[in-house]
């Protein structure tokens, strides 16, 4: 299996069928049916994969069979599928798409993936949890992530979830972590279904011994004692992106999926070293992997908007992060604050292992959110003996929760005045990239920062679509606009590459 779906080592009938369900799902999609759409499709498919894909344009159906063949050829042949079917036709058409390859495993596939229980208790298991589904995907992977400390795979029916988790090595109680998935939907459920699910459970725990069922009555305690869901924390991917040490222009570009709504659970993806020309393709390649855990994940209404947040060091604060193009190959690259939230944060701060920085970051953090808004202080780009003065200002007055520059974070303009706002614990900025920014710039940067911080990043993502749209350089201050929001309690292992 690659990713949880059918990839090149599978047998060859579970392979006939998924070729036969992708062929038929692509053939009647608009992108596919209309020429022009395809290649472009095939092209941008092709470029996830690092391959080159051919498109014969002979009939759509022989078309997307030669497709589908070539395709699983690659370990991530569908993963990048998924993720470009996700682009092009949205999150409802991809998880329509997973499914199908889902429903390519068989039977005895199903039931073979067992070792831990018998077959018996795996097909009571699949009842039990297919009943109480419902709960919802998001919710359970984020207790899953907290209790296994790995990403259980998504877009899989209980069933797939449950027989991939048997493969899963046994905790260090003795629990296996298909047992977790159990008690997980069980503590979401309604009380029928979570009596049923907690005596599938027992019964179990019971056969084994003693030991084990000590453990799992302590695993109910830990899952139950688990804080509620914070709504203000969203699906997220962290890039950060760090100077190599060996004097190129190079980077390594290193990435966290955020894969539920409700908690802060990052999981460390690849490593890649690029230059800054480059860049696009390695966070497109990095939403690759994150659009793969969201694209099955039940967004309701209320959910916070994805975003994108780049760790980055100093020198690359003024970088122009969110314009940053995605589907460079297509004809019509769109700029990735117009799909996702975009936010910057400081690399050395997190980096930090002083508390007391530490503390100070978390103390205006926590006054910004009680006040329910940011009472900015303004640098107007002098420098010299100036900044002395901003930093004891700063320092003097821990209401202080937000910075507004007039000139570009960029040294000899805004960039020191930034770094010592950073060190003094200050989480929200806001900035015209450019040297030559009109006075407008400083007046719309304002009014921005007297929204309450809830509303905030969707005021900034407003802005940023708005000046696309008005194109008129002059005054669209979003197209220009850095946004650094730097929570102190959503945190990555960024420890030193170049090292």
């Amino acid at each position: 299996m690659v990713n949880g779906l059918l990839g090149p080592g599978e047998p060859d009938e579970a392979r006939a069928r998924l070729v036969g369900g992708l062929v038929n799902f692509l053939c009647v999609q608009d992108f596919v049916t209309d020429r022009d759409q395809c290649a472009q499709f095939i092209a941008f498919v092709a470029e996830q994969l690092g391959a080159e894909i051919n498109y014969p344009r002979t009939n759509p159906r022989a078309d997307m069979l030669s497709f589908a063949r070539e395709l699983l050829k690659y370990d991530k042949g569908l993963a990048a599928l998924t993720f470009s079917v996700g682009i092009i036709a949205g999150p409802d058409c991809a998880r329509q798409l997973m499914r199908i390859a889902e429903t390519a495993r068989t039977d005895e596939q199903v039931v073979a993936a067992s070792s831990e229980f018998t077959d018996r208790e795996v097909r009571e298991a699949h009842r039990l949890l297919g009943d109480a589904w419902r709960v919802g995907e998001a919710r359970v992977h984020a207790v899953l992530d907290h209790e296994l400390g790995a990403g259980a795979p998504y877009g899989r029916t209980p069933a797939a979830l449950f027989d991939h988790l048997c493969g899963v090595n046994t905790q260090a109680d003795g629990l296996p972590p298909a047992l977790v998935l159990v008690e997980a939907v069980a503590s979401l459920a309604q009380p029928a279904s979570r009596e049923a699910l907690r005596d599938w459970s027992d019964a179990w725990a019971r056969g084994v011994g003693a030991d084990v069922v000590r453990a799992l009555e302590e695993r109910r305690r830990t899952i139950a004692a688990r804080p509620p869901a914070d709504p203000q924390v969203s699906r997220c991917l962290v890039v950060m992106v760090e100077p190599a040490d060996d004097s190129s222009a190079d980077v390594y570009v290193r990435h966290w999926v955020n894969a539920s709504p409700g908690y802060w659970e990052p999981v460390a993806g690849d490593i890649e070293r690029v230059s800054m020309d480059t860049l696009a393709g390695a966070v497109e390649r990095a939403l690759s992997r994150g659009a793969s855990r969201w694209a099955d994940v039940g967004e309701s209404e209320n959910d916070p908007p994805i975003e994108v947040e780049f760790v980055l060091p100093f020198q690359y604060l003024n970088h122009d992060m969110a314009r940053i193009e995605l589907g460079t190959r297509s004809r019509v690259p769109v700029p990735i604050g117009l799909r996702y939230h975009v936010h910057l944060r400081s690399l050395e701060r997190m980096r930090a292992r002083d508390p007391a920085e530490l503390g100070r970051w978390r103390a205006r953090w926590t006054q910004f959110k009680k006040v329910g808004v940011a009472e900015a202080h303004r640098w107007h780009g002098e420098q010299g003996d100036r900044l002395e003065r901003w930093r004891a200002g700063l320092a003097a007055n821990p209401r202080l929760t937000a910075v507004i520059l007039d000139v570009p974070a960029l040294p000899g303009h805004g960039l020191d005045a930034l770094i010592i706002a950073i060190e003094q614990g200050v989480g929200v900025a806001a900035w015209d990239r450019r040297a030559d920014s009109p006075d407008l710039a400083g007046q719309v940067l304002t009014l921005l920062l007297a929204h309450p911080p809830s509303q905030l990043p969707s005021k900034v993502s407003q802005i940023r679509k708005e000046a696309e749209e008005l194109g008129r350089d002059s005054l669209s201050v979003g197209k220009h606009m850095a946004f650094f929001w730097d929570d102190p309690y959503r945190l990555v292992d960024c420890e030193e590459l170049t090292a």
